[in-house]
């Protein structure tokens, strides 16, 4: 049976932040994840996680400036520094929310900058990132923006993904799935995912076009549930 959980960063904004985690309890959802949980205060937010009753599934280390375009940091040649600060502080929210898998930003390639460059900074920052949270046993996704809406993000497609881990050569590193994302990149169809099902960590899914709630869109969503129950995957698999 599948476990499906609330990404309250989208869901629920109706309530403000601390208070989504027990609206999406109320709704039925026993687990929630969150992209930057950074601007709550962590025992706040530990505190209505365990009034809530639900488990953290997955949060995204700290981005750059996210509200000035930035998506993520760790293609940046310059900012290893700061991409390690931001492990640290991702691992810290992570531990204390009990929370096993954290999302990893690639980044925008900049304008007029090698991409072998970015490529090989962000291989040795993900390589760097799994061996700091390997000790606490969490995962390291990577998730891949489609190039249609995000023209300069360094990895585009599901392959790019895989070859990256593969570079980085570490276990506790995996893909995380996006189906807006995939149906963008041309990679949507239901034996796209089934050939990568081994190599994901999360889903998440989305309509495509117009990235809106299921039904809204094109996408089967009975054929792609009932495709995912059949498949071998499970939310809990780590390394």
């Amino acid at each position: 049976m599948l476990k499906l959980s609330a990404n309250i960063s989208t869901m629920f904004t109706e309530h403000a932040p601390l208070d989504r985690l027990a609206a999406a309890a109320a709704a039925g959802f026993s687990a929630v994840e969150m992209q930057f949980p950074y601007e709550l205060d962590l025992a706040a937010l530990v505190a209505a996680q365990r009034a809530a009753r639900v488990e953290f599934v997955v949060i995204n280390i700290p981005a750059g400036d996210f509200a000035g375009g930035e998506r993520g940091i760790a293609c940046l040649p310059g900012r290893h520094g700061e991409f390690l600060q931001a492990v640290a502080r991702a691992v810290e929210y992570a531990a204390a929310l009990g929370c096993r898998r954290l999302n990893c930003l690639a980044g925008n390639r900049p304008e007029g900058e090698n991409p072998s460059r970015c490529w090989d900074m962000l291989a040795d920052n993900v390589a760097a990132a799994a061996d700091v949270l390997a000790p606490h046993g969490m995962q390291l996704l990577l998730e891949p923006l489609n190039r249609r809406d995000n023209r300069h993000f360094l990895l585009g497609t599901m392959d790019e993904v895989l070859r990256l881990r593969a570079a980085a050569g570490r276990t506790n590193i995996a893909l995380q799935h996006d189906i807006y994302h995939a149906y963008a990149s041309g990679e949507g169809e239901l034996p796209e995912l089934a050939r990568r099902i081994g190599q994901i960590g999360h889903i998440q899914f989305s309509d495509y076009p117009g990235r809106g709630q299921p039904g809204t869109g094109e996408i089967d969503w009975p054929a792609f549930f009932n495709w995912v129950q059949e498949l071998p995957y499970t939310s809990r698999r780590i390394f």
